[in-house]
């Protein structure tokens, strides 16, 4: 019953805009998490590890001002303290490992023609 009533609370329409924000966050996210593969597709990558380093930082805060521009859209934003911005950036590159692992470890090179 208490279930029900927290949905009976907000009006259909308010519900449908919160999900539409929700997805087109959440699909910005994912373009620009895919972005960097998409950009050097098919060509030799050759960049150091700082470049690397400093296209990951790039990217996260990219998401991060997505992600506070969303909160404060919602409503007020909240303060976030040092822990916040490290337990998030490890979560960040937990869940760009699976793509790291697909694009050096999984693929083999393709044989070059004779």
């Amino acid at each position: 019953m208490i279930g029900r009533a927290f949905f009976m609370a907000s009006d259909p329409a308010s519900v449908a805009v919160f999900m539409a924000k929700l997805i087109a966050v959440f699909g910005l996210v994912s373009v620009l998490l895919a972005f960097p593969g998409w950009r050097n597709r098919g060509h030799a990558i050759r960049k150091s590890f700082l470049a690397r380093l400093l296209e990951v930082l790039v990217f996260y805060g990219l998401v991060g001002v997505l992600g506070f521009a969303f909160e404060i859209n919602m409503g007020n934003r909240f303060a976030q303290t040092w822990e916040f911005y490290a337990i998030t950036l490890s979560l960040f590159l937990v869940l760009g490992y699976p793509g790291f692992v697909y694009r050096y470890l999984l693929r083999r090179p393709k044989p070059k023609p004779l």
